[in-house]
C-alpha cells in the first residue's frame, strides 16, 4: 500500500515514461572466451591465442629432412616459437626478446611430470599450454628474467661485500702491526716522557679503531653469510621454477660439444629416467644461449625443442641421436651444454 505523502505525490505530478531498456544501456554481445582466456584475464596475463600456431615452411622442412635421417623420430606437435604471431608484437615484455624456450622447456617438464612420466598424457598436457595459453609462457619467461636479474644484481652486491670486508681485514691488520711496533717501541727506557705520552696516545687511537672495525667486520661478515643463504634459497627456487617447480639434480656441469664425445656424454648423463633440461651455451657467455627438454623412460623418449617441434622416438639411443641431429643442424655456435634431472 502507498502511503498518503506519495499517493499525493503521483497525483500531482506525472510520471515518467522511462523504457527500462533505456537503463542497461547498449546491449552488447558477450565476448566467446574460452577457459584458458578466462582465466589468463582473471590472473593478469597476457592471453593466449587460443588455438595451434600453424609452423613455418622452413621448420617444416628441417624437421622432415631430420625425420628422413632419423626414421624412428616423429613429430608430436610444432613449436616454432619464433613463428608464433605473439612473439612478433611490438611491446613484449623483458626477457622475452629473443623467445620463451626456458618457459617452454619449464611448462613441458611440468605437464610432463604431473602426468605421472607418461608420454602420451604429458604430450597432450602440454599441447594445451602451448595450443591455448601462449601468453602465460611469455609472462612465465618475463617473470624468470627478472628473477634471474635480481638474483644477479644480489649476488654481485654480495661479491662487492665481501670485497670490501676484505679490505677492511687488510687494514685492520695493518693497524694491529703498528700496534704492535708502539707496543715494542715502549719498551725501550730511554723515551723521553713526550715520546712516551705520544706512543700512548697513538696506541689508544689504534685500539679505538681496532675495536670499532673489528665489529663492523663482524656485523658485515655475518650479513654476507646471511645474504649467502638468502641467494642459496632463492637459486633453489629459481632453478626449481625452471623445471616446472620440481627440484632438480645437476647431473651434469657445462662440458664442450666435441664430435663423437658429445652424443655419449648425453647418452652417458641421460641413462636415469626422468625430465631432463639441457642448457647450450656459447663460448664466452655466461648465461645460456638456449634450453632444450628430454624426457627418457624405459621405452618411448621425447624431445622437446621450443624452436622446431616436440617429438617422440622409440627408445633412448635414438632420443639422442635425434638431440645430436638438432645440435648438428640448428646449433653449432654453441659450445657447451649441461644436464639437469627433475622428476
Amino acid at each position: 500500500m502507498s502511503s498518503p505523502a506519495s499517493s499525493s505525490s503521483s497525483s500531482s505530478s506525472p510520471r515518467p515514461n522511462i523504457n527500462a531498456h533505456e537503463l542497461q544501456g547498449p546491449q552488447l554481445q558477450a565476448p566467446q572466451l574460452s577457459e584458458s582466456e578466462i582465466q589468463d584475464l582473471a590472473l593478469g596475463r597476457t592471453p593466449g591465442k587460443g588455438k595451434a600456431a600453424a609452423p613455418r615452411p622452413e621448420i617444416q622442412q628441417v624437421c622432415e629432412e631430420m625425420k628422413q635421417e632419423l626414421p624412428g623420430a616423429e613429430v608430436l606437435r610444432y613449436t616454432d616459437q619464433g613463428g608464433h604471431p605473439m612473439l612478433k608484437k611490438p611491446g613484449l615484455p623483458s626477457g622475452t626478446d629473443a623467445g620463451v624456450c626456458s618457459a617452454m622447456t619449464s611448462e613441458w617438464i611440468r605437464t610432463g611430470i604431473e602426468a605421472g612420466g607418461d608420454p602420451k598424457k604429458g604430450s597432450q598436457a602440454f599441447g594445451k599450454v602451448t595450443d591455448h595459453q601462449f601468453g602465460g609462457l611469455i609472462d612465465k619467461q618475463h617473470a624468470e628474467s627478472l628473477q634471474g636479474d635480481a638474483i644477479r644484481r644480489k649476488n654481485n652486491a654480495n661479491i662487492d661485500s665481501i670485497s670490501k670486508l676484505q679490505d677492511d681485514i687488510a687494514a685492520l691488520k695493518l693497524k694491529q702491526a703498528q700496534r704492535g711496533a708502539i707496543n715494542e717501541k715502549l719498551t725501550d727506557p730511554d723515551l723521553s716522557p713526550d715520546e712516551r705520552q705520544s706512543l700512548l696516545a697513538q696506541r689508544k687511537a689504534l685500539n679505538h679503531e681496532i675495536k670499532a672495525g673489528s665489529a663492523q667486520a663482524k656485523q658485515d661478515s655475518e650479513a654476507i653469510t646471511q645474504t649467502h643463504h638468502e641467494l642459496q634459497a632463492q637459486t633453489d627456487a629459481f632453478r626449481a621454477g625452471r623445471g616446472g617447480g620440481y627440484p632438480g639434480v645437476r647431473v651434469q656441469d657445462y662440458e664442450p660439444i666435441q664430435g663423437d664425445s658429445f652424443a655419449q656424454k648425453l647418452f652417458d648423463g641421460t641413462k636415469e629416467n626422468g625430465h631432463y633440461r639441457m642448457g647450450l651455451r656459447k663460448p664466452g657467455e655466461a648465461a645460456e644461449g638456449h634450453v632444450i627438454g628430454l624426457h627418457k623412460t624405459d621405452g618411448e623418449s621425447r624431445l622437446m625443442d621450443a624452436n622446431t617441434a616436440e617429438w617422440k622416438t622409440n627408445n633412448h639411443k635414438d632420443l639422442v641421436n635425434l638431440t645430436a641431429e638438432h645440435i648438428d643442424r640448428l646449433y653449432p655456435g654453441y659450445e657447451s651444454f649441461d644436464l639437469t634431472r627433475y622428476g
